[in-house]
């Protein structure tokens, strides 16, 4: 009871800090355009505009974890080539890497095809790679590996990172936890995890992470051949 009373504050106090934090900015810029006292009318404008994005993203976010929890989600299983999924998200972040000056290596061996909803496991790798590539200081390297195992197939995202404290690790999937409250809001909202966690469990998968404070993460996908058709998320 103890445990999820205290999940409960978390919650709202991280919910609250990341709904105030872009409000705030909106109202303060907003405030200098209308009082002309804004020395660059254009980036002030240019700053709401990316601050009501992040709001957006996060009501959107928030709202399909919650749909997803609630078993009112479904997903659209086809037939699809993992490792082509894995070159595509890893190619389009490849150019985020370099600009931080990270190293990002990929190795995709054959797969057999699987059925799955592409479009969520974007969603899944998209996040997984960002993370790890965003946490990772310059010079660093993010490798991203596939695997064919005999009951399904493996990604594994590993980073030389921040790394993620041994305490914290139980509680990094859920909504709008976060590792490193002094990170700012560049540490991101705390929905991505726990959303990658809600995809992989829907495709009758598991998401698991290995980390050691200063040194790196891992995080690794399981997933199973399943079957072809629509399926609830749940």
């Amino acid at each position: 009871v103890r445990a999820t009373q205290q999940a409960q504050r978390d919650f709202m106090a991280n919910i609250s800090h990341d709904l105030k934090t872009p409000l705030t900015s909106i109202q303060g810029y907003s405030q200098a355009i209308m009082d002309g006292t804004a020395r660059d009318p254009q980036q002030a404008a240019a700053i709401i505009h990316d601050e009501a994005e992040r709001v957006n993203r996060m009501v959107i976010e928030l709202t399909d974890l919650v749909r997803m929890q609630a078993g009112q989600f479904q997903l659209e299983r086809v037939p699809v080539q993992l490792e082509q999924i894995v070159a595509n998200v890893s190619s389009r972040l490849a150019v985020v890497a370099e600009r931080q000056g990270v190293q990002l290596t990929v190795t995709t061996a054959p797969l057999p095809v699987i059925n799955a909803d592409g479009d969520r496991l974007v969603q899944v790798l998209s996040n997984l790679i960002g993370n790890a590539i965003k946490f990772t200081p310059a010079g660093g390297q993010v490798w991203v590996e596939t695997k064919a195992e005999p009951d399904g197939v493996t990604i594994s995202v590993r980073d030389t990172g921040t790394g993620i404290p041994e305490s914290e690790i139980p509680r990094i999937f859920e909504r709008f936890y976060q590792v490193d409250k002094a990170r700012g809001p560049a540490r991101g909202m705390g929905l991505g995890l726990a959303i990658v966690n809600e995809i992989v469990r829907a495709h009758g998968g598991r998401v698991s992470v290995d980390s050691r404070e200063d040194q790196g993460t891992t995080f690794t996908v399981w997933l199973p051949p399943g079957t072809a058709g629509a399926v609830s998320l749940r």
